[in-house]
């Protein structure tokens, strides 16, 4: 966080250590953007990504951007052996905030499910 000129995390704990929060705070700039609090992801542009998704959400982004592509296909194009528990939550969160789509939305278990950019 240093490095990137935000602020220092501060940490939180009860007296018995039972427990710690740490707050992130949110860089001052994106703070003057309008890119903190409510905008946590972004919107796809052509190749261009809007900054706050992570790089695995980014690589999937460039990769549909060549078309559809089934799940072992995306996770294999990005340099992944296999597809982790946090590529799978990914996609579904990329699913669930509406960047992505299945191509058969009324099965997702279907066998030739494919994902694809979900149109504006």
């Amino acid at each position: 966080m240093k490095r990137n000129g935000s602020p220092e995390p501060t940490f939180e704990t009860d007296d018995d250590r039972t427990y710690f929060l740490a707050f992130l705070p949110v860089h001052p700039e994106m703070k003057e953007r309008g890119q903190a609090g409510g905008e946590a992801k972004g919107e796809v542009r052509g190749k261009a990504v809007k900054k706050g998704l992570n790089d695995t959400e980014k690589a999937i982004f460039d990769q549909l951007q060549e078309g559809e592509s089934s799940a072992e296909e995306l996770a294999k194009k990005i340099g992944l052996k296999s597809r982790s528990g946090f590529f799978t939550r990914t996609l579904r969160g990329l699913i669930k905030d509406g960047f992505i789509e299945y191509i058969y939305p009324e099965s997702p278990r279907h066998p030739d499910q494919k994902y694809k950019l979900k149109k504006s």
